[in-house]
């Protein structure tokens, strides 16, 4: 992938599709995809079947890869929405070429975050009880229901962005908009309205996900006041890490043309979110911990920082420290190749410091001198074992498909998204040619 910064014709670029067809090697990753999705959807079957015996989780540790991979895209899903909404409130039309991109990013990545959860509660023909009898003294209702309203918002607000280049190439997707200035000056009070909605939206989304940790009974490594800021600068940097890599690998593999001198000052704001989230947080974080002689506070950090637990110096070494040393070096920096690698990294980072997190959480249990949990069907005598606090996890191959499939599905939605929904902005003048201007997919 080529570092240099090269120009292309505006003109070209914005008349266009961003993905004209599906070529050979679109047709080979959309059969990947399909294939990915068909194992996943057979191996949830086998899931209900069976039952959650058939996954790594039991009693004693029943959040799993799921919730490792819910909170994961969670995050990757309010830290696009913010980063695109951000410009709209703020009415600067910086970083405009990337809004659509990035709500579209949005909406995959807050649907895979959804589905997620209907394997992790393993009766999902129960899912109607949270509008039936839902109980408000939970997290988890309150987290299911701004999923739900934030995948609405990332709907409509894709739609706003884009309904007037629908219009101009006469879909039906407009419902009845025309490509008019008038239209488009309204829109623009709608998507800062839509903006000021967007954003406390996203922040609820990803606090109340940290809540859920948060306010869970014995769980040492979860209670932090600063829980809700972490969850919420993780999803500013995986985000931004992986808006950046869907950016590069679009400019590179279809029509969309990504501004170089954009992405080098977004690279230079995962830097800066790197900084703050990695550094900063982490040590306002777990130095009171570290000097408490309460509730086994030392023993839970002394637990990943010189113990067993690799995922914590994946996170902040791999997905931390490096992608930051990259992006702080300025003859580095200007490079696509080295913002690619930067977000990939940010985004592996994260993935490790959720799985970081679960481990921590369920490896160190302060419920002193008190019962725990029994470990369920795995052991069958009375004996001390069944009140167990802490227990080991490992990811089956049953869950790894279904992950995989779930996951499939949403790069399914980037990629036709890429085909069929007009993405690139186009110019003033193409807008209102005499032909109607031909921006956006055809």
């Amino acid at each position: 992938m080529s570092g240099e910064v090269t120009e292309r014709s505006a003109t070209s670029t914005a008349r266009s599709p961003v993905l004209s067809s599906f070529g050979v090697v679109s047709k080979v990753w959309l059969g990947l995809l399909g294939v990915l999705l068909v194992a996943g959807l057979g191996a949830w079957a086998y899931q209900l079947q069976q039952g959650l015996v058939v996954t790594g989780m039991r009693n004693v540790f029943s959040w799993g890869l799921y919730i490792m991979l819910f909170v994961m895209f969670v995050g990757l899903s309010a830290g696009g929405l913010i980063i695109s909404s951000a410009p709209k409130f703020f009415h600067s039309d910086r970083y405009e070429g990337f809004a659509r991109l990035g709500v579209l990013v949005s909406l995959a990545c807050i649907i895979v975050a959804g589905l997620l959860i209907l394997p992790d509660i393993g009766r999902p023909e129960r899912l109607y009880q949270f509008f039936t009898s839902p109980d408000f003294r939970s997290p988890m209702v309150w987290d299911f229901g701004i999923v739900v309203l934030y995948g609405v918002l990332n709907v409509w607000y894709l739609w706003l962005l884009t309904r007037r280049d629908l219009a101009a190439r006469g879909s039906r997707l407009a419902f009845g908009a025309e490509d008019t200035q008038a239209g488009r000056d309204r829109d623009r009070k709608l998507l800062f309205w839509t903006a000021a909605v967007a954003l406390p939206t996203a922040v609820m989304l990803h606090s109340v996900t940290g809540w859920i940790f948060a306010t869970q009974v014995g769980r040492g490594d979860w209670f932090s006041p600063l829980v809700a800021p972490v969850f919420i600068a993780k999803a500013l940097v995986s985000g931004l890490g992986l808006l950046l890599v869907v950016s590069i690998l679009a400019d590179r593999y279809t029509g969309f043309d990504a501004d170089r001198d954009e992405l080098t000052s977004l690279g230079k704001m995962l830097g800066i979110f790197l900084a703050f989230h990695v550094v900063y947080l982490l040590a306002a974080e777990r130095l009171p911990h570290a000097w408490a002689d309460h509730f086994g506070f030392w023993a839970i950090t002394s637990e990943f920082l010189i113990g067993d637990s690799v995922y914590f110096w994946l996170w902040t070494g791999v997905g931390g420290a490096l992608p930051l040393v990259l992006l702080a070096t300025p003859q580095l920096r200007k490079r696509l190749s080295v913002i690619f690698v930067a977000g990939v990294l940010a985004v592996f980072g994260t993935l490790f410091e959720g799985v970081r997190l679960v481990f921590t959480g369920y490896e160190s249990v302060n419920i002193d001198a008190a019962p725990g949990i029994s470990l369920g069907g795995e052991y069958a005598g009375v004996t001390t074992d069944i009140w167990a606090t802490t227990g080991a996890y490992t990811p089956t191959v049953i869950e790894l498909v279904v992950t995989a499939g779930i996951v499939a599905f949403g790069a399914l939605i980037v990629t036709v998204g890429l085909r069929f929904v007009p993405l690139q902005r186009r110019t003033e003048q193409e807008r209102y040619a005499p032909d109607g201007g031909g921006g956006g997919c055809d």
